[in-house]
């Protein structure tokens, strides 16, 4: 047989390849997914970048391996089947010839730092990477062969991993079906071996605006874990207060320095009194620690309490754990094009529309024995001046010790009694409240009106859980720093503007006709054409619209716990005692510009 014929021969053979693996067909390629789908066409690859031609003994060793499985064996359990069927369409469009180029290939070397970027881990040592890349190009045409399956498999890892996982399609695993349009992994592998395979890979990575802010702060923490972190400040017999005089006011000082909430000794002049007694604990410094109390989810007060205390301690180490694990709830999740975003610890509520956010405002959550549950759901209407139907749970919790102590609670509080099986209005004074299971036969309804323990509106994604967003007449609980109050649902600050956001972008709404209603108080609901996402988190670490990264408390009890700095920073510190200068300068940050508050 001639070359050519033989050429012609291995094409065909390579077709009907790609065909078979398409279709899933034989043993080897019986995964129950769809097909990938091409996004640019057919690939041309120019053979004299590879080092080796088509129908070369390299491109044998690969297509017997391929065909062998031995792609799936390398990466069953790491990457998605669909991962694994891109790889054998990659080599089979290509005539099995190999996809790495020396270029390509020694870009590679760059994954770990362009992974640690991400806040992930590759997994793969830069040792093992360099054996792969040194073996592609010496030594038998089996162990190319082997080798370029081997870059080609270490490729899709980084790929899954910096993406949280990646779909047949190249879209993100939990990605909703109007998540936006990816490169195809077949399409990208090819590129990543003939390219740029770092940035090919991080191309996969979340382009949620949050996930890009946390980007920013893991790096302003890594520095300042560079600069030496920071020490713990001792405990007292008593919380140090503005005003009063303490030998760990110097400590204090030092601590918020390190973290970027006081300036640098440079700047010391302009922040404090410096003729003032070290130990003083002055209003600038005071100032400096409710702003470190504010972006950790604490009372603002400036006082130097238990709950303050401990949060000062925790590590950086710990609050970059904290920061990639946030991460990573973004890093695997797609929240769409239009959403509303509750991050519970933090007490606030987000509205986004294609990636800008449009809307914020403050929330009250649930108490920590009546937690707020995080999950996704969609939002499908709003009910207007909403009568309250107490879940039961609630009314045993709540209602029904009042109720035997004074029936009359009903009526003062405009609520009326019904019969759960009759429906049948019930006089409060007719029901034996102490009877067993009574309960469960009682639905207790608060009437519409200023009154109403939901206010004006609720917006309801309906769920198992019985959460939704809502109004609140307790106005002023919105003035306490820590806002877990609720039964569960979560209470916003503006609900109305909340409400008219989600109108303004909805086409079967009038936001006039909407709020004329309100202004009735007749009761009524308004249906979005066009159900709007929300997602209620439990993330510790997330960045506030100001860019103040902020590490909310654990009201739950659900983090991680933290690690605690090491050593102990010593009583009456001087400037001789300190660190030269630990803080971080953001001004020549690649990520963002700086801010007057830490990133």
């Amino acid at each position: 047989m001639t070359q050519r014929t033989h050429s012609r021969l291995r094409s065909a053979l390579a077709t009907a390849a790609v065909s078979a693996l398409m279709l899933g067909a034989g043993p080897a390629f019986s995964e129950t997914h769809p097909p990938l789908k091409r996004a640019d066409g057919a690939q041309v690859i120019t053979t004299s970048l590879i080092g080796q031609p088509k129908g070369s003994d390299i491109a044998v060793a690969i297509e017997e391996r391929v065909m062998a499985g031995a792609i799936a064996d390398r990466l069953d359990g790491k990457v998605s089947p669909g991962a694994i069927n891109a790889a054998r369409q990659a080599y089979a469009q290509n005539v099995f010839a190999p996809l790495w180029t020396r270029e390509a290939a020694e870009k590679l070397m760059k994954a770990n730092p362009a992974c640690r970027d991400e806040g992930v881990e590759s997994g793969i040592t830069d040792e093992q990477l360099r054996a792969a890349i040194d073996a592609r190009f010496t030594g038998s045409a089996e162990e190319r062969a082997k080798a370029d399956l081997r870059l080609s498999a270490t490729w899709l890892r980084l790929a899954s991993t910096v993406s949280g996982g990646l779909s047949d399609e190249g879209g993100m695993v939990r990605s909703p079906e109007a998540a936006p349009a990816r490169s195809d992994l077949v399409a990208a592998l090819v590129r990543a071996a003939s390219g740029d395979p770092v940035s090919e890979f991080k191309q996969f990575s979340s382009s949620a605006v949050q996930y890009r802010d946390l980007q920013r702060a893991l790096k302003t923490y890594r520095k300042h874990a560079e600069n030496g972190g920071w020490m713990r400040v001792r405990g007292g017999k008593e919380m140090l207060e503005p005003g009063m005089n303490d030998p760990r006011v110097p400590a204090l000082r030092e601590r918020l320095r390190a973290e970027g909430f006081a300036a640098p000794r440079r700047y010391a002049a302009l922040t404090q009194d410096m003729t003032a007694a070290p130990t003083l604990y002055d209003d600038a410094l005071a100032g400096q620690l409710k702003a470190w109390q504010a972006a950790h989810g604490l009372k603002q007060d400036g006082v130097l309490g238990p709950a303050t205390l401990a949060a000062l301690n925790e590590s950086v180490e710990s609050k970059i754990s904290r920061i990639q694990r946030s991460m990573n709830h973004w890093r695997g999740f797609d929240p769409g094009e239009q959403y509303i975003w509750v991050n519970i610890p933090s007490y606030r509520a987000e509205g986004w529309k294609d990636g800008v956010r449009e809307i914020h405002m403050d929330t009250i959550v649930g108490k920590r024995r009546t937690p707020t549950t995080a999950f996704s759901d969609e939002i499908e209407y709003i009910v207007v001046n909403p009568k309250w139907f107490l879940p039961i749970g609630l009314f045993k919790r709540q209602k029904l010790r009042k109720l035997r102590k004074d029936p009359g609670y009903a009526h003062a509080k405009k609520y009326k009694i019904y019969d759960r099986a009759s429906g049948a209005e019930l006089d409060p004074y007719s029901v034996d409240w102490n009877a067993k299971g009574v309960a469960r036969r009682i639905q207790m309804v608060q009437s519409p009106g200023p009154h109403n323990a939901l206010g004006q509106l609720k917006i309801i994604f309906p769920n198992k859980y019985s959460i939704y967003l809502h109004d609140t007449p307790s106005r002023h609980l919105f003035e306490r720093d820590v806002r877990a109050l609720s039964s569960g649902c979560i209470r916003l600050k503006d609900p109305v503007a909340m409400a008219n956001w989600l109108t303004d972008h909805d086409d079967a709404i009038s936001t006039k006709v909407f709020n004329a209603t309100l202004e009735s108080r007749q009761r009524d609901r308004f249906h979005l054409d066009r159900h709007v996402q929300v997602h209620l988190t439990y993330l510790p670490a997330a960045v506030a619209p100001d860019g103040t990264i902020e590490f909310p408390a654990d009201i739950y009890g659900k983090f991680k716990k933290a690690t605690l700095a090491k050593g102990v920073y010593p009583d009456d510190m001087t400037a001789e005692d300190t660190p030269s200068d630990r803080f971080v300068d953001n001004e020549t940050d690649e990520l963002g510009p700086k801010r007057d508050v830490l990133q």
